[in-house]
Protein backbone atom coordinates (compact mmCIF):
# COMPACT_ATOMS: atom_id res chain seq x y z
CA UNK A 1 0.00 0.00 0.00
CA UNK A 2 1.50 3.32 -1.10
CA UNK A 3 1.01 6.26 1.25
CA UNK A 4 2.31 9.81 1.52
CA UNK A 5 3.66 11.47 4.62
CA UNK A 6 6.27 13.73 6.16
CA UNK A 7 9.59 12.58 7.63
CA UNK A 8 9.55 13.48 11.33
CA UNK A 9 12.65 11.64 12.55
CA UNK A 10 15.92 10.33 11.12
CA UNK A 11 18.46 8.27 13.05
CA UNK A 12 21.14 6.19 11.34
CA UNK A 13 19.30 5.80 8.06
CA UNK A 14 16.02 4.81 9.72
CA UNK A 15 13.14 7.24 9.21
CA UNK A 16 9.87 7.78 11.02
CA UNK A 17 7.17 9.00 8.65
CA UNK A 18 3.85 10.49 9.74
CA UNK A 19 1.20 9.75 7.15
CA UNK A 20 -1.78 11.90 6.24
CA UNK A 21 -3.76 9.84 8.76
CA UNK A 22 -1.29 10.92 11.53
CA UNK A 23 -0.15 7.29 11.87
CA UNK A 24 3.61 6.86 12.26
CA UNK A 25 5.55 4.26 10.22
CA UNK A 26 9.20 3.30 10.58
CA UNK A 27 10.70 3.36 7.08
CA UNK A 28 13.96 2.52 5.39
CA UNK A 29 15.40 4.17 2.30
CA UNK A 30 16.61 2.12 -0.69
CA UNK A 31 20.19 2.26 -1.94
CA UNK A 32 19.34 4.73 -4.72
CA UNK A 33 18.66 7.34 -2.04
CA UNK A 34 21.66 6.46 0.10
CA UNK A 35 24.03 7.13 -2.80
CA UNK A 36 22.74 10.68 -3.14
CA UNK A 37 24.42 13.37 -1.06
CA UNK A 38 21.03 14.74 0.01
CA UNK A 39 19.48 11.39 0.95
CA UNK A 40 16.23 11.81 2.88
CA UNK A 41 16.06 14.52 5.53
CA UNK A 42 13.67 15.82 8.17
CA UNK A 43 10.70 17.61 6.63
CA UNK A 44 10.75 15.74 3.32
CA UNK A 45 7.37 14.78 1.89
CA UNK A 46 7.77 11.16 0.80
CA UNK A 47 5.82 8.33 -0.75
CA UNK A 48 6.29 5.05 1.07
CA UNK A 49 5.19 1.47 0.67
CA UNK A 50 3.80 -0.16 3.83
CA UNK A 51 5.00 -3.78 4.17
CA UNK A 52 3.15 -6.64 5.84
CA UNK A 53 5.17 -6.45 9.05
CA UNK A 54 4.15 -2.82 9.54
CA UNK A 55 7.43 -1.33 8.40
CA UNK A 56 7.79 0.79 5.31
CA UNK A 57 10.13 1.51 2.40
CA UNK A 58 10.48 5.01 0.99
CA UNK A 59 9.84 4.88 -2.75
CA UNK A 60 9.86 8.55 -3.65
CA UNK A 61 10.74 12.02 -2.37
CA UNK A 62 8.58 14.92 -3.46
CA UNK A 63 10.26 18.07 -4.75
CA UNK A 64 11.45 20.31 -1.92
CA UNK A 65 10.45 23.94 -1.80
CA UNK A 66 13.56 24.71 0.25
CA UNK A 67 16.32 23.20 2.33
CA UNK A 68 18.30 24.52 5.25
CA UNK A 69 21.80 23.10 5.59
CA UNK A 70 22.40 23.80 9.26
CA UNK A 71 20.01 22.78 10.71
CA UNK A 72 19.44 20.18 7.97
CA UNK A 73 15.70 20.27 7.34
CA UNK A 74 13.46 20.59 4.28
CA UNK A 75 10.23 22.40 3.45
CA UNK A 76 10.46 24.93 6.26
CA UNK A 77 7.81 27.66 6.40
CA UNK A 78 8.97 29.72 9.39
CA UNK A 79 12.31 30.01 11.16
CA UNK A 80 12.27 31.22 14.77
CA UNK A 81 15.71 32.75 15.31
CA UNK A 82 16.27 32.80 19.07
CA UNK A 83 18.63 35.22 20.84
CA UNK A 84 18.96 36.07 24.52
CA UNK A 85 20.89 38.19 26.98
CA UNK A 86 22.85 35.05 27.93
CA UNK A 87 24.89 33.90 26.13
CA UNK A 88 25.94 37.20 24.55
CA UNK A 89 23.90 37.51 21.33
CA UNK A 90 25.73 36.98 18.05
CA UNK A 91 23.94 39.25 15.59
CA UNK A 92 26.50 38.35 12.93
CA UNK A 93 25.05 34.83 13.12
CA UNK A 94 21.51 36.20 13.00
CA UNK A 95 22.39 38.11 9.81
CA UNK A 96 23.57 34.91 8.16
CA UNK A 97 20.49 32.94 9.20
CA UNK A 98 18.31 35.75 7.83
CA UNK A 99 20.16 35.64 4.51
CA UNK A 100 19.62 31.89 4.40
CA UNK A 101 15.91 32.39 5.13
CA UNK A 102 15.38 35.02 2.46
CA UNK A 103 17.34 32.95 -0.04
CA UNK A 104 15.17 29.89 0.68
CA UNK A 105 11.83 31.70 0.90
CA UNK A 106 11.38 31.09 4.64
CA UNK A 107 9.64 33.60 6.89
CA UNK A 108 12.04 34.66 9.68
CA UNK A 109 10.93 35.69 13.15
CA UNK A 110 13.39 37.08 15.71
CA UNK A 111 12.56 35.66 19.14
CA UNK A 112 14.20 37.39 22.10
CA UNK A 113 14.14 34.94 25.02
CA UNK A 114 15.00 35.43 28.71
CA UNK A 115 13.34 38.83 28.88
CA UNK A 116 13.38 38.47 32.65
CA UNK A 117 17.05 39.51 32.36
CA UNK A 118 16.13 42.87 30.85
CA UNK A 119 15.01 44.47 27.59
CA UNK A 120 18.34 45.64 26.14
CA UNK A 121 18.63 42.72 23.71
CA UNK A 122 15.03 43.13 22.56
CA UNK A 123 15.56 46.83 21.86
CA UNK A 124 18.76 46.09 19.96
CA UNK A 125 17.11 43.34 17.92
CA UNK A 126 14.19 45.62 17.11
CA UNK A 127 16.58 48.35 15.97
CA UNK A 128 18.53 45.91 13.79
CA UNK A 129 15.71 43.85 12.29
CA UNK A 130 12.37 45.49 13.01
CA UNK A 131 11.99 46.66 9.39
CA UNK A 132 12.47 43.22 7.82
CA UNK A 133 11.13 40.69 10.33
CA UNK A 134 8.78 40.38 13.26
CA UNK A 135 10.62 40.71 16.57
CA UNK A 136 8.91 39.30 19.65
CA UNK A 137 9.91 39.13 23.32
CA UNK A 138 9.27 35.95 25.32
CA UNK A 139 10.44 34.10 28.40
CA UNK A 140 10.40 30.32 28.54
CA UNK A 141 9.73 30.51 32.29
CA UNK A 142 6.37 32.27 32.04
CA UNK A 143 3.19 32.45 29.99
CA UNK A 144 4.75 34.67 27.28
CA UNK A 145 6.12 31.52 25.63
CA UNK A 146 2.54 30.92 24.46
CA UNK A 147 2.97 33.90 22.12
CA UNK A 148 4.77 31.48 19.79
CA UNK A 149 1.65 29.33 19.35
CA UNK A 150 0.33 31.52 16.52
CA UNK A 151 3.09 30.29 14.19
CA UNK A 152 2.05 26.63 14.40
CA UNK A 153 -1.00 26.68 12.11
CA UNK A 154 -2.14 25.13 8.83
CA UNK A 155 0.43 22.33 8.94
CA UNK A 156 3.35 24.78 8.76
CA UNK A 157 6.84 23.50 9.53
CA UNK A 158 8.59 25.75 12.04
CA UNK A 159 12.31 25.58 12.78
CA UNK A 160 14.18 26.87 15.82
CA UNK A 161 17.66 28.25 15.14
CA UNK A 162 20.26 30.07 17.20
CA UNK A 163 23.22 29.69 19.49
CA UNK A 164 23.34 26.98 22.11
CA UNK A 165 21.85 27.85 25.51
CA UNK A 166 19.63 30.67 24.26
CA UNK A 167 16.64 28.58 25.34
CA UNK A 168 15.34 26.91 22.18
CA UNK A 169 14.63 23.63 23.96
CA UNK A 170 13.12 25.43 26.96
CA UNK A 171 10.73 27.29 24.67
CA UNK A 172 9.85 24.05 22.92
CA UNK A 173 9.19 22.36 26.25
CA UNK A 174 6.91 25.23 27.27
CA UNK A 175 4.87 24.76 24.11
CA UNK A 176 4.97 20.96 24.05
CA UNK A 177 5.73 19.61 27.55
CA UNK A 178 5.47 15.95 26.49
CA UNK A 179 8.72 16.34 24.53
CA UNK A 180 10.56 17.06 27.79
CA UNK A 181 13.78 17.87 25.93
CA UNK A 182 17.05 18.05 27.81
CA UNK A 183 17.80 21.65 28.72
CA UNK A 184 21.40 22.82 28.48
CA UNK A 185 23.25 25.68 30.09
CA UNK A 186 26.35 27.76 29.73
CA UNK A 187 29.81 26.29 29.94
CA UNK A 188 31.35 27.47 33.21
CA UNK A 189 34.73 27.92 31.52
CA UNK A 190 33.82 29.64 28.24
CA UNK A 191 30.42 31.19 28.89
CA UNK A 192 29.26 29.62 25.61
CA UNK A 193 26.36 27.26 25.14
CA UNK A 194 26.76 23.51 25.37
CA UNK A 195 24.99 21.43 22.71
CA UNK A 196 22.14 19.37 24.13
CA UNK A 197 19.87 18.43 21.20
CA UNK A 198 21.46 15.45 19.45
CA UNK A 199 18.90 14.31 16.88
CA UNK A 200 16.63 16.60 14.91
CA UNK A 201 13.00 15.55 15.28
CA UNK A 202 9.86 16.97 13.71
CA UNK A 203 7.11 17.15 16.31
CA UNK A 204 3.40 17.57 15.67
CA UNK A 205 2.38 20.62 17.69
CA UNK A 206 -1.00 22.36 17.68
CA UNK A 207 -1.87 22.58 13.97
CA UNK A 208 1.70 22.49 12.68
CA UNK A 209 5.13 20.93 13.10
CA UNK A 210 8.25 22.06 14.89
CA UNK A 211 11.80 20.83 14.53
CA UNK A 212 14.17 21.25 17.45
CA UNK A 213 17.75 21.23 16.27
CA UNK A 214 21.28 21.43 17.60
CA UNK A 215 22.44 24.90 18.55
CA UNK A 216 25.22 26.36 16.47
CA UNK A 217 27.56 29.33 16.54
CA UNK A 218 28.90 29.42 12.97
CA UNK A 219 27.10 29.49 9.64
CA UNK A 220 28.64 29.92 6.21
CA UNK A 221 26.91 31.83 3.43
CA UNK A 222 29.50 31.03 0.78
CA UNK A 223 26.83 29.76 -1.62
CA UNK A 224 25.76 33.41 -2.00
CA UNK A 225 27.68 35.53 -4.51
CA UNK A 226 29.16 38.73 -3.13
CA UNK A 227 27.42 40.71 -5.89
CA UNK A 228 24.05 39.24 -4.85
CA UNK A 229 24.36 39.57 -1.07
CA UNK A 230 22.61 42.96 -1.15
CA UNK A 231 19.52 41.31 -2.67
CA UNK A 232 18.80 39.39 0.56
CA UNK A 233 18.48 42.49 2.75
CA UNK A 234 14.98 43.75 2.07
CA UNK A 235 15.36 47.11 3.81
CA UNK A 236 18.55 47.78 1.82
CA UNK A 237 16.75 46.84 -1.41
CA UNK A 238 13.96 49.33 -0.76
CA UNK A 239 16.43 52.17 -0.23
CA UNK A 240 18.80 51.14 -3.05
CA UNK A 241 16.32 52.22 -5.73
CA UNK A 242 17.83 55.68 -5.31
CA UNK A 243 21.45 54.55 -5.74
CA UNK A 244 23.32 56.01 -8.71
CA UNK A 245 24.25 52.54 -10.01
CA UNK A 246 21.64 49.74 -10.32
CA UNK A 247 24.27 47.15 -9.30
CA UNK A 248 25.57 49.19 -6.36
CA UNK A 249 27.09 46.97 -3.67
CA UNK A 250 26.73 49.76 -1.08
CA UNK A 251 30.42 49.60 -0.19
CA UNK A 252 32.71 51.81 -2.32
CA UNK A 253 30.37 53.32 -4.91
CA UNK A 254 29.61 57.07 -4.89
CA UNK A 255 26.08 58.45 -4.51
CA UNK A 256 24.95 55.35 -2.63
CA UNK A 257 21.49 55.76 -1.15
CA UNK A 258 22.07 52.96 1.36
CA UNK A 259 25.18 54.62 2.81
CA UNK A 260 23.30 57.91 2.93
CA UNK A 261 20.40 56.21 4.78
CA UNK A 262 22.87 54.81 7.31
CA UNK A 263 24.39 58.23 7.88
CA UNK A 264 20.92 59.72 8.41
CA UNK A 265 19.91 56.96 10.83
CA UNK A 266 17.26 55.53 8.49
CA UNK A 267 19.13 52.21 8.37
CA UNK A 268 20.83 50.56 11.33
CA UNK A 269 24.57 51.38 11.32
CA UNK A 270 25.60 48.20 13.19
CA UNK A 271 23.83 46.02 10.67
CA UNK A 272 25.36 47.91 7.76
CA UNK A 273 28.83 47.42 9.26
CA UNK A 274 28.22 43.67 9.52
CA UNK A 275 26.96 43.64 5.93
CA UNK A 276 30.25 45.17 4.77
CA UNK A 277 32.17 42.52 6.71
CA UNK A 278 30.07 39.75 5.18
CA UNK A 279 30.52 41.26 1.69
CA UNK A 280 34.31 41.46 2.10
CA UNK A 281 34.35 37.91 3.45
CA UNK A 282 32.60 36.65 0.30
CA UNK A 283 34.87 38.70 -1.98
CA UNK A 284 37.96 37.14 -0.36
CA UNK A 285 36.45 33.68 -0.60
CA UNK A 286 35.75 34.17 -4.32
CA UNK A 287 39.31 35.41 -4.94
CA UNK A 288 40.82 32.34 -3.31
CA UNK A 289 38.36 29.83 -4.72
CA UNK A 290 40.32 29.13 -7.89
Amino acid sequence: MIKQGIVIKSVGGVFTVMGDDNFKTVCYSPKKFRYKSDDVIIGDIVRFDVLKQGKGVICGVMQRKNKLTRPCVANVDICLIVVAAEPQPDFYLVDKVLINCFQQGIEPVIVVNKTDLGTDVYNKALSNYGKIAEVIAVCANDITANNLAKYFTDGKVVCFAGQSAVGKTSLLNALLPQINGEVGGLSQKTGRGMHTTRHATLNHILDGFVVDTCGFSLLDIKDVKSSELRLYLDDFVNVSRNCKYPSCTHTVEPDCAVKHAVECGELNAERYKRYCEEYNELVEFEKNQY
